[in-house]
């Protein structure tokens, strides 16, 4: 019996290695298939990945979205942009404003330096004094600038050229001469005054009190001293905004900066102050008030507006020659080109805000 049962599992034994032995090459067969399969799959996904990577570099990017769209800015935005450019240009660059006015008005054959200028005010009269002014000036730059800017919009056609561009500067002017004038005569009055006795000393404590010392001494007339030199002065802003006008139809400030138009209000100031600046030097003259003792000047002597403007005129040219008509440019200068810098960049910004829906 024991050999039988060890007989029978010899035999069982020989037939299932016969079996494995018979399968085996079907497994192998198996086993080849699935590794060129999976060969091929990675073959495959590699080639993918390249072909994406390749169109990626080769692909453009996308476009850009478009810039909202720009809406009409009335007005009123255009005068409240104005108003904050001009306060902000005139407080910083205030005292510079001081000392051209002084040189203006001052008839000695040579004036010294800014720097000692701005040092004898800043030691004689105290640093305040370099500030004399500043409530009419802050004043009158809101006015002008706000009114400029708010007529100028309302009188200039659109898509105009240059032409266009100038009488609209000259009407807005205008219109701003005749409502500020009064507020730059005594700003006027405020800087020329100077602390201590004698010619020239102190008459006035405020702008109040020079409106009414003013109209109770001298009249409400005036009050618009310097009126035909303003008026003559409005070619000024022609010739900034013409200038301006240009530079921007060359390249348009562009972005939430506005960058360009710091170089824009900059070049086209200077381009004007330099073309008008006598006007101003009449101006400043025939709004001061000469000491009674003062006989080698006429300029304060009584008579209408064209007459005062005209003997200025002649007694500058008679005692100061073609120097006179530019005395405090130099400062003016300094003042008028960041300031104006200042001013259209403050202005283009807001009304860039107020185009986009920044700001309603």
């Amino acid at each position: 019996t024991r050999r039988w049962a060890g007989t029978a599992c010899v035999c069982y034994a020989a037939g299932r290695l016969e079996t494995l032995i018979a399968v085996r090459p079907c497994f192998d067969r198996l086993a080849h298939r699935s590794a060129e399969f999976s060969l091929q799959q990675l073959q495959q996904n590699k080639s993918t990945m390249t072909t994406a990577a390749t169109s990626a570099a080769v692909a453009p990017p996308p476009a850009a979205p478009p810039p909202p769209p720009r809406r009409r800015v009335p007005p009123a935005i255009h005068s409240v942009a104005g108003v904050f450019a001009g306060a902000c240009s005139t407080t910083l660059l205030y005292p510079l404003d001081l000392v051209k006015v002084r040189f203006q008005a001052d008839r000695a054959a040579k004036l010294s330096s800014i720097t000692t200028m701005v040092s004898s005010v800043a030691r004689e009269e105290g640093a305040r004094a370099l500030f004399s002014g500043l409530t009419p000036a802050l004043l009158g730059s809101a006015m002008s600038w706000g009114g400029f800017f708010y007529f100028y919009e309302r009188f200039k056609p659109t898509g105009a050229g240059a032409g266009a561009h100038a009488l609209a500067s000259m009407q807005a002017g205008a219109a701003m001469v005749f409502l500020t004038n009064p507020v730059w005569l005594v700003k006027t009055r405020l800087q020329l005054q100077r602390g201590g006795a004698g010619a020239g000393a102190q008459r006035y404590s405020g702008v109040v009190d020079a409106f009414s010392k003013i109209v109770r001494d001298e009249g409400w007339l005036a009050l618009y001293r310097g009126l035909l030199p303003a008026l003559l002065l409005t070619s000024h802003g022609a010739v900034q905004f013409v200038v301006y006008e240009e530079l921007k139809r060359i390249r348009k400030p562009s972005g939430a900066g506005q960058s360009e138009a710091l170089a824009y209000g900059a070049v086209s100031k200077l381009a004007a102050a330099t073309a008008t600046y006598p006007y101003q030097v009449v101006k400043t003259r025939v709004q001061q008030r000469f000491p009674a003792a003062d006989t080698k000047f006429a300029g304060d002597l009584a008579g209408g507006e064209v007459a005062r403007t005209m003997r200025c005129v002649a007694d500058t040219w008679a005692h100061e020659g073609l120097r006179g008509f530019f005395k405090g440019c130099w400062p003016n200068a300094l003042r008028v080109m960041p300031s104006a810098a200042l001013t259209f960049w403050t202005y283009e910004i807001v009304v860039n805000a107020a185009a986009t829906g920044d700001v309603t």
